[in-house]
C-alpha cells in the first residue's frame, strides 16, 4: 500500500489535544478519570498516527476513527448537560471533525481494498 502523505497529522493533532485536556482536566479538578481518558485516547490517536506513518492507514484511519468516536460519545453529553464551551464543546467539536476526516479516509480505504482482486 502507497506510504500517505500528511494525513497522519490529523491523528497526532488530535493525540496532543486529548492528551493535553485530560491533563488539564486532572489539574483543575484532580480528577483521575480525566487524565486516565485524556490520555488513554490519546494513545489511540497516537497509534492511529503512526500507523499511518508506516504504511498502514488501513489500520491507521480506522483506530484513529474510533477514537474520534469515543471523544464525542464522552464528550458531547457533558457539553449537553453543561454548555461550557471548554472542554466539553471545543473537545465534542474537534472529536467530531476528526470522526468526519478519518470517515472519510477509511471508506476510501474499505472501497480501495473491495476493488482489488484478491492474491
Amino acid at each position: 500500500m502507497e506510504r500517505p502523505t500528511g494525513s497522519n497529522h490529523l491523528a497526532f493533532t488530535m493525540a496532543a489535544i486529548t492528551a493535553a485536556g485530560g491533563v488539564q482536566g486532572w489539574r483543575a479538578s484532580g480528577s483521575r478519570p480525566s487524565l486516565v481518558a485524556g490520555l488513554g485516547n490519546a494513545a489511540l490517536f497516537g497509534l492511529g498516527g503512526a500507523q499511518i506513518s508506516s504504511g498502514r492507514p488501513d489500520i491507521g484511519h480506522p483506530l484513529s476513527l474510533v477514537a474520534s468516536l469515543a471523544l464525542v460519545g464522552a464528550m458531547a453529553p457533558r457539553f449537553a448537560k453543561t454548555k461550557k464551551l471548554w472542554p466539553a464543546g471545543v473537545m465534542s467539536v474537534t472529536g467530531a471533525l476528526s470522526a468526519a476526516c478519518q470517515g472519510v479516509e477509511t471508506r476510501e480505504l474499505l472501497s480501495i481494498q473491495k476493488r482489488q482482486p484478491v492474491g
